[in-house]
């Protein structure tokens, strides 16, 4: 499959979401980094207990169905709301309480987690990684309830208003795919992806239109979910000799293109997904399979900087045992950068409601972004231009790092918001 051709709008809201079980956030559900470890606990700072009254906060996260499951999400998300709760006074000198409700892929978990949280008057629903956001953000931002996260894929939390994210999602990973490839005088760029509707939509929607925008030849080639052998689909992608090619994918699809991208002797560069990092998938594909891979990823999470160092003492701390690479920083981020913003523009709202809640994150500026390595997020506007994206982009940049044989080197920064204007 082929996309290419004349510009198009971008069409965001046709964008959904995609698959939790083949994309979920662009990440991996096994990680790249053990359980446990040690980690310098100093980092967390002195104690600095929240002693105000409970504010209930939603945690909405894709865990506890038959299909897929990624806990450990929700698990990091909840760590840094207690790391919040005993070294940075909470919310604003308040407790937070969180209440978990799971997103078991349907649309009927989804139901029962919107009407709990509104019957609850949680104040806010922040959201790990979701697989059927647009069947509870309406009900929430119907009831004036704010969704924050980091990662927007649904067209929902792209369109709507009132949801909040510090980092720019699936959107973010293509407009840093085409940024890089213009930076990297690539003139022609094949994409390769699992067979998902829903991530052929995006493509269409996104993609293609930003690609185009920076003069690269973008091509979308699918292969089967599922499929071990993706050879024949390698091979049809290489044919027009691309510049480098673009793996976004899950586990099992990332596994199966490296494998054939290797088997085909290709030296072509490579842009990956976290999901292509993950450890059952560089056992698979070996050093030589991954080396000279550049990931883009929401933030640095294994690397020396106090951010990167924060992340894995909170961790250590609050979840030992969870994975931490992966897609698991993506619960951390949302979380963190919610207190962190709402905290930052406190000072002039009441944040004991959801408007107040709004009016807090709104007034967020020049906020450290967790896992950013010093970068920092203001929510004052639309990171991303709002005719384009109704929600709140506190946070354009992605975190790129290349790894050398089955380690990743430095990170740096690519800013997606340039290709969007």
């Amino acid at each position: 499959m082929r996309i290419s051709g004349k510009r198009r709008p971008l069409a965001l809201a046709a964008v959904a979401v995609v698959a939790a079980a083949g994309m979920a956030g662009c990440g991996g559900d096994d990680g790249g980094a053990a359980q446990g470890g040690s980690a310098d606990l100093s980092v967390l700072g002195p104690a600095n207990k929240a002693t105000g009254a409970p504010i209930k906060i939603g945690l909405f996260n894709v865990e506890g169905g038959s299909t897929v499951s990624q806990p450990f999400i929700g698990d990091a998300a909840a760590a840094a709301a207690q790391y919040a709760n005993e070294h940075l006074g909470g919310l604003n000198g308040h407790v937070i309480e969180i209440e978990r409700c799971g997103d078991k892929a349907d649309g009927a978990s989804a139901a029962a987690c919107a009407n709990k949280f509104v019957q609850d008057k949680v104040t806010a629903v922040v959201a790990g990684q979701p697989a059927t956001a647009d069947q509870i953000v309406p009900v929430l931002l119907g009831a004036g309830i704010p969704w924050v996260g980091s990662s927007p894929s649904a067209s929902s939390e792209i369109t709507g208003t009132g949801t909040y994210f510090f980092g720019a999602g699936f959107i973010g990973l293509l407009g840093a795919w085409a940024q890089y490839s213009k930076d990297q005088n690539y003139k022609k760029v094949t994409i390769y992806g699992p067979d998902n509707p829903q991530l052929v939509a995006a493509v269409r929607a996104v993609g293609a239109p930003l690609f185009t925008k920076v003069g690269v030849d973008m091509q979308l080639v699918t292969v089967p979910q599922g499929v071990a052998d993706s050879s024949s689909q390698i091979q049809a992608g290489l044919t027009r000799n691309p510049d480098a090619v673009g793996v976004v994918a899950d586990n099992t699809v990332c596994q199966s293109i490296l494998s054939a991208l290797q088997t085909s002797g290709s030296t072509v560069p490579k842009m990956v997904n976290t999901s292509c990092v993950a450890k059952s998938v560089i056992e698979a594909v070996g050093d030589e399979g991954i080396n000279g891979a550049v990931l883009f990823d929401i933030g640095d999470p294994v690397g020396d900087t106090p951010e990167a160092k924060l992340y894995q003492a909170v961790m250590t701390q609050y979840a030992p045992g969870a994975e931490r690479t992966g897609i698991t920083p993506v619960g951390y981020l949302s979380m963190l950068g919610f207190v962190r913003a709402v905290n930052a523009g406190a000072p002039t709202a009441d944040i004991t409601t959801p408007a107040g809640i709004k009016a807090a994150i709104g007034n967020a500026k020049n906020v450290p972004l967790p896992l950013g390595d010093g970068a920092t997020f203001s929510c004052d506007k639309s990171a991303l231009p709002p005719q384009m994206v109704k929600a709140t982009i506190c946070n354009s940049r992605m975190m790129v790092t290349k790894y050398t044989g089955s380690q990743p080197g430095p990170y740096t920064p690519v800013d997606v918001s340039k290709v969007f204007h």
